[in-house]
């Protein structure tokens, strides 16, 4: 293992290899999750609304829901309008399924962290060495 100032470079580059990944799918991740949350709850709100009140608001009926959702025309919000009052607005509760995907990489981490072994003393360097 290297450590101290005289390894920068290879320790930075080992840092690098590792962040630059997480940055980049981190975000994808979160995204990903989220946007299928929105999507589940938009079916399920649109479920809870009839049929003739949804073509009212929308233009359009349920069968076209796919359509309308790519086109943002049905949102959340705008089904929380007209769905039958005391239904539970899903909103709060879209980033559920990302926080418990990140939970997991963050416990495969600990995981990982726990099973890392101290460096045998056979091969550390001595005084002279460095």
């Amino acid at each position: 293992d290297v450590f101290g100032l005289n390894n920068v470079a290879p320790l930075s580059a080992r840092q690098l290899s590792v962040v630059l990944p997480a940055s980049f799918a981190g975000p994808k991740i979160v995204t990903y999750f989220r946007e299928e949350s929105v999507r589940s709850s938009i079916v399920d709100l649109s479920e809870k609304v009839e049929p003739a009140v949804f073509e009212d608001a929308f233009g359009m009926g349920k069968e076209h829901l796919d359509m309308l959702v790519d086109q943002q025309t049905v949102t959340v919000p705008r089904l929380m309008e007209i769905v039958p009052p005391g239904t539970e607005d899903p909103t709060p509760f879209v980033y559920d399924n990302s926080m418990c995907v990140l939970a997991g990489f963050v416990s495969m981490a600990l995981v990982s962290n726990v099973l890392l072994k101290p460096v045998c003393k056979s091969l550390h360097l001595d005084e002279k060495e460095k």
